[in-house]
């Protein structure tokens, strides 16, 4: 049995985290929303805060896969 990874772009792991710190936000809900998991939020939340510009080199963008994640429902 393989496993399916989904890959994610830049531009959607940094406007999640974008909508994630906005006022009354529920990282739970919108985690749902998007159809990820609650912890894929923290997890690029520290990326971000201890990579700075270099975080998220491993994105749609620079890896081939068949599944990526490109763009963000409407919240």
């Amino acid at each position: 049995m393989t496993r399916k990874y989904t890959a994610f772009t830049k531009a959607f792991k940094l406007e999640a985290l974008h909508l994630a710190n906005q006022p009354n936000t529920s990282v739970a809900q919108l985690a749902r929303d998007l159809g990820i998991r609650r912890n894929m939020i923290y997890k690029w939340r520290v990326e971000l805060n201890q990579k700075q510009d270099k975080a998220f080199k491993r994105t749609a963008e620079n890896i081939d896969t068949n599944t990526t994640k490109q763009h963000i429902l409407s919240y």
